[in-house]
Formats: C-alpha cells, structure tokens, sequence
C-alpha cells in the first residue's frame, strides 16, 4: 500500500495532483491511502477514486503530525511499502520520522526547500538553474526528478487536443485567490466593455476556496454573458475551448502550455514567481507578477487588445522549447515502484530559420524582430544605460509595453553578436503635411555594444530606407549629453534642423516629448545618399 499525505489547508492544487499521481498508482495495481487535512476536501472530489481517504485534524507541529499518520495505518493494520508527501507545511523532521519505518519515501516541491527524502520531485522549470536548484539542500541518498516532465496534470491532458478556441474570456484564480481585483476587471469588461468586446462571453471559475466573490454574483445575476463555473473537476475543456485567458499562474501554467491557450498570467504567490525566460520556454510570454495592482482601466485595455491578438499569442504557444505532454504522473509512479536514477527535463530545439536576414561581420547578425521578442525588447528598452538617452525618461511598465507592442506598426530587427541580442533598431515611415517622414532609433541590449556596432547598424539602417523609401526625409531628436551618437549622425549626413524648417515640426510632432533645450532636432535629406 501506498500512502499520500497532502496538505489541504491552503488550497486543493495539492491534493488534485495527489490525484491524480494516486490515480497512476491505481493503474499499476496499487492500493493507495491518502490522509488530508480534516474538513478540507468535498468528497466530489475523491468520489471517483478507489482509495482510502483519511482525515488528519491540525496537529501542534510536524513530528506530531507524522506520528498521527503512522498511527492512523497502524490502527488499520496497514504498512506502508512507500510514502509521498507533498505540502509546504512538512518539514525535515516530517521526512525524517517517516523514513525511520525504512518505507522509500518521495517529496513533492516547488520551493527548492531541503529534503531527507529518497526521491524529490519538482516541475518547476528555471532554465539551467533547474538542475542545481537542491545543490546543498539534499540528503546524500536523494533522488530528484527535475522540469515540467514531472509536472502532474489530469489524464485528459496527455489525449491528443482539438483546437477548437470558440469561446470568449476564461478567468481563473486556481482552487482560492481573492476574486475583489480581477472582479473589478470583469465589472468594468461587462458594463463598459473596450471596442471588439461587447458581446464577447466571459467565463468566471470559481474555486472551493474562492473569498470576495460577492460582486461575481452580483454581476453574473445581470449580465447574461458572464457565467461562473462553480464545484468544477477538471478545466481542460475550458482551456481547450476558450479565446484568451486571464489567470494566476500556478498548475495553469502547465495546463495552458499543454493545452496551447493563450494567456495573461499574474502572481498570487512567492511559488508563482518566474523569469520571463523560464515561462517563454513552456510557450508563456505574457506574464505580469503585480497586475493586481495596475489600474484596471489599463488592465482591462490590455485585455481587449490580447483578445483580438489571440491568435498572435496563440502562435506564441506553439514555439515552445518544452513539450507538456500530461505524462508527468506516469513518469513519477514509475520512478516510485521501479527505482530511478536522477531525471531532468530537457529542452527541444525550435529555432527557426527566418525568412531574411543580414550578416554585417563574421559573428554579427541582423534579423527581423518577432512576437517572441516581446519581453526582451522591453528589458533592453529599460536598462539604465538606454533610459536617459530617451525622450521618455520613465521606466515602461508591462501593462503599457504590451499594449503598444500589439498595436504599433513600426519596423524592428535585432542585431545578434554570436547569436546573443546585442541592440535593437527600428524605423517607421509616416506622412505629414504630404512630405513621407522617416523617424526610428536604437538601444542597446548589452554592455558590449560600441561605437563601430552603433555605426554599422546605421549604415545598414539608412541603406536599407533609401531603397524603400526613397523620397522620405529621415529626422530625429537626439539628447545632446549623448556624444556619442551625435557623433555618428553627424558622420551619417544628418544636419540640424531649423525652427521654422517643416522637418523640425515633424519632429516635434512625432517626438512630442522631446525639449529644444535638451535635444538636438537634425535630418537627413533624401538627396543625402552618402554616410560618410
């Protein structure tokens, strides 16, 4: 017999992927028992299962904890052949205990806390970081089985999907979440809804530990198109159905990569936190840990302008470098009866070749910028060293970032050094008054670009313009501390710009924020052809 115990108190996602592990084990012919925390888990969803179900009541601390499990299989003349534990609430001293019946023992983790266990399973994915993450932190005799290869998910997430995507907006918070912020998004979704989305249908799921979700109700009682999912099992036909979603990212993160669902993602925990790399290697780009906290005019703008870019977002999704096959819970039960040596989640290759791109030097590389640029464009364009040479001087935050970045229209490409970003450059062309004007700029992505990159990249740039825009007029503003691009301008044939000249007030307009006293209005002229 095979004995879980799962914490239950602070949300059910624990126990549903105690779950559905149990229900691999069953698969395999194993009796397994499962001992919750009391008063915690409604039986709709354990009915289903052929298992015992064993209620622990709050213990003082984790030794007494243990000790109550291994006298509650005593009491019923059960020994346990091995024992999987999963909950933050059970510490070295819980393991330790258990491990003295000389049962191999598994712990389940996302938090890269220590572990006495014979096997420690954690889907969290970090890029190379995965694989050191419980450096240090284990016993010698422990095991690991690392990266979303482990992740457990229900058993429908592992069939073969039918991308239908017919449906409006799906929201969820997991198994809890307090619902008073995001019910202010769909609030202002239903009785004010952004351009493209008055009739969309919204889709509310509402978890069994779900808190302030009054207004939910109230809005649902006079908007016939929001529906709210209640006592729900399992969400992949909502994910599968569903245009775009809006959600904490816990376990979703691994059913929207299986599933492909495009996705707005926010943090409700300190588990939930990612780097932007790690969550675009399951296919997840969108990603704002305090969107709570963003004011919900912008947020709910943000969310009409995703919804009618699902199918950009969803493109994303495809391009992952880690597959989620809904396999993890096979894996992990076989670990468990048959003995492992370590696993690790390992990456694919999905690079593709684009269409065009520029070679400028033996390891320097230009090519178009993609979607998948999204949230490197914005770190580069925030780095310290690039801000105060912008006419916008402040910080850009996600919300704003992500918006512009499905809305603008201008040309950017990335020059790559050994297949690393080095800077960014783009151009757009425009018409005022009837005279077609070319603005744009650059910013760097490393500390290793110089003078000889910034030149080069220009030359491409103007080279490029002439023979696509030949009668357009380039202008531009740059800070006059910068030196260093004046410069290179100037070496370029741009010439500065007189007040009453229409170029200047070009500029102006499309550089609205740059001041005379502090930037330098040039142009390059159309019948400037040479960079000197």
């Amino acid at each position: 017999m095979i004995a879980i115990r799962v914490d239950t108190r602070c949300g059910l996602g624990h126990f549903m992927r105690m779950k559905w592990l149990a229900k691999a084990l069953l698969e395999q012919q194993q009796r397994v028992m499962m001992l919750v925390d009391a008063d915690t888990v409604p039986a709709r969803f354990y009915h289903d299962l052929d298992i015992e179900l064993v209620e622990v009541p709050q213990q003082p601390d984790t030794s007494c904890d243990a000790r109550f499990a291994l006298d509650a299989l005593a009491q019923r003349a059960e020994t346990a052949s091995r024992w999987v534990v999963d909950g933050y609430g059970f510490d070295v001293q819980w393991e330790q205990l258990i491990r003295q019946t000389g049962a191999p023992l598994l712990a389940m983790d996302d938090l890269a806390r220590a572990h006495v266990a014979d096997l420690v399973v954690d889907a969290k994915w970090q890029g190379a970081q995965t694989a050191v993450r419980y450096d240090g932190k284990l016993a010698q005799h422990s095991q690991t089985l690392l990266g979303p290869d482990y992740c457990i998910l229900a058993p429908e997430y592992s069939q073969p999907m039918a991308d239908v995507r017919d449906g409006g907006l799906l929201f969820s918070l997991g198994g809890g979440g307090d619902w008073h912020v995001p019910a202010q998004w769909i609030s202002r979704l239903l009785d004010t809804p952004p351009a493209g989305l008055e009739n969309t249908p919204i889709q509310v799921v509402i978890g069994p530990k779900a808190t302030n979700t009054e207004q939910l109700y109230t809005l649902a009682s006079q908007h016939s198109r929001l529906v709210l999912i209640e006592q729900a099992t399992s969400l992949i036909s909502y994910y599968q159905r569903c245009g775009f979603f809006v959600g904490a990212l816990g376990t979703s993160l691994y059913e929207l990569a299986a599933t492909h669902t495009p996705a707005l993602s926010f943090s409700l925990a300190a588990n939930q936190d990612n780097a932007l790399a790690d969550l675009e290697a399951l296919g997840h780009y969108l990603h704002i840990p305090d969107l709570l906290a963003q004011d919900t005019h912008k947020v709910t703008e943000l969310i009409a302008t995703l919804y009618s870019e699902r199918k950009r977002v969803h493109q994303l999704c495809t391009k992952a470098a880690i597959k989620v096959d809904g396999q993890g819970a096979q894996r992990i039960a076989a670990a468990l009866l048959n003995g492992t040596n370590a696993g690790l989640t390992a990456l694919r290759d999905v690079n593709e070749q684009p269409q065009i791109s520029w070679t400028l030097a033996d390891n320097l590389r230009l090519l178009p910028v993609t979607d998948l640029h999204i949230n490197r464009y914005l770190s580069a364009r925030n780095r310290s060293d690039n801000a105060w040479r912008m006419t916008i001087t402040d910080r850009i935050n996600e919300v704003d970032h992500y918006r512009w970045w499905f809305r603008q229209t201008r040309d950017s490409f990335v020059l790559l050094q050994d297949d690393e970003p080095l800077l960014y450059v783009w151009h757009q062309c425009t018409t005022i008054d009837g005279q077609a004007y070319l603005f744009g700029g650059w910013f760097a992505a490393s500390d290793a670009v110089n003078f000889v990159h910034a030149q080069l990249i220009l030359q491409w740039q103007l080279t490029l313009t002439l023979e696509a825009f030949p009668d357009a007029t380039w202008v531009a503003v740059i800070n006059k501390q910068n030196r260093f691009v004046n410069l290179l301008n100037e070496r370029a044939g741009f010439v500065a710009l007189a007040e009453d000249e229409p170029g200047y007030k070009a500029a102006q307009q499309l550089f609205p924020s740059a001041s005379h006293q502090d930037f330098n209005f040039v142009a390059k002229y159309p019948m400037r052809t040479d960079c000197e």
